[in-house]
């Protein structure tokens, strides 16, 4: 986590950095623009991020956790992990499509580069990951699902994610949200179903 990152004015120069970002990309973002966007100088901006690439790095990180949030609201109170793991990867596609940042490290129009690329998509699996170990480990916590690491399954999950947002054209139209749910049910659920076997209990939400 930046320095200052839990304060407002943190806060506002990583949204400030977000939209630069997503509108100009990252070669044509300076200090100076995010600090004029954010309507703050710029020894403000290099108070909390010393460097750009830190600015960038953290932006991408604070856009990604933002992203995920929304997902969040949109599966809280699904009654099985099979619904909340279909509706939070349909609503992740959906989220990452409205944000030009995260888009933009899939199609090269934001992120310019493979090391911004590679350290970009990085973290969004990370967090990825860590969001969906977080659904399997709730369903884990009431019941539903017996004790297993959700880590490794999890991070197939955000690993199909990012895959998308890197090659969104083939054979599955992931913009149909029935489409990139039956992924979810035909091909990752059964993981997570042979994982609860495996550790004793039953198929989770009808997978088999």
């Amino acid at each position: 986590m930046s320095p200052g990152r839990n304060d407002k004015t943190a806060q506002s120069i990583l949204s400030a950095a977000v939209s630069s970002i997503g509108s100009v990309g990252i070669s044509r973002t300076t200090m100076e623009n995010v600090a004029n966007l954010a309507g703050i100088g710029v020894a403000t901006v290099y108070r909390r991020f010393n460097r750009k690439d830190n600015l960038v790095q953290q932006a991408i990180r604070y856009e990604a956790e933002q992203l995920l949030s929304a997902v969040e609201q949109q599966v809280k109170g699904l009654a099985t992990v099979e619904e909340a793991l279909t509706e939070g990867f349909v609503a992740f596609l959906r989220e990452a499509h409205r944000r030009p940042l995260i888009r933009g490290i899939g199609d090269g129009n934001v992120v310019v580069g493979l090391p911004m690329i590679a350290q970009g998509g990085g973290m969004l699996i990370e967090i990825g990951r860590e969001f969906a170990a977080h659904i399997i480990e709730g369903f884990q916590a009431t019941g539903e699902l017996p004790e297993f690491d959700a880590k490794p399954i999890a991070e197939i999950f955000a690993r199909v994610g990012h895959s998308v947002l890197l090659a969104p054209d083939g054979l599955i139209s992931f913009d149909d949200p029935y489409a990139a749910g039956r992924v979810v049910r035909e091909c990752l659920m059964p993981a997570i179903a042979a994982q609860a076997a495996a550790a004793g209990g039953t198929a989770p939400g009808g997978a088999s």
